[in-house]
């Protein structure tokens, strides 16, 4: 199989726990990944798993030093570090850059969503996104009685 090269991305994901090693294993397979944690360890997640992409350990507070990770060259950065103000804060400091870069950012308290989306930050909430889920599911077998 012969990859395309114009539908091959460059995506730079932030924060390398479960979430963000399992978007970087899947998106490795087909595009160029680039996953940047401050902690070397949560790499592991990664190893013996067929990662394909880049991986750098930088203070991920630290805006000057992820500019160097050509976040301008990027087509899409998701942001999915366990800290949801950590994440507003990354989140809103490369908007202000002003980057053509598509920009997702995880925000786990729901209560949190009203200060991302003020700041016209794209967003997903893995637990609202799970409970609508698991809604979903209750209504669907329900519907099946």
């Amino acid at each position: 199989m012969f990859r395309n090269k114009k539908n091959i991305k460059y995506i730079v994901i932030i924060g390398c726990g479960r979430l963000g090693s399992e978007l970087a294993l899947k998106f490795s397979k087909t595009h160029n990944v680039v996953v940047i944690d401050k902690n070397e360890e949560s790499f592991y997640r990664l190893s013996n798993r067929n990662f394909t992409g880049f991986t750098h350990t930088i203070d991920t507070t630290d805006i000057e030093a992820l500019k160097k990770m050509k976040l301008d060259k990027a087509d899409l950065v998701y942001i999915v570090t366990p800290d949801d103000n950590l994440n507003f804060m990354l989140a809103y400091g490369i908007k202000m850059m002003k980057y053509d870069i598509k920009l997702i950012a995880r925000v786990n308290d729901p209560v949190k969503k009203g200060i991302f989306n003020k700041a016209g930050v794209t967003l997903f909430c893995p637990i609202e996104n799970s409970v609508n889920d698991l809604v979903e599911d209750f209504e669907r077998i329900e519907g099946n009685d």
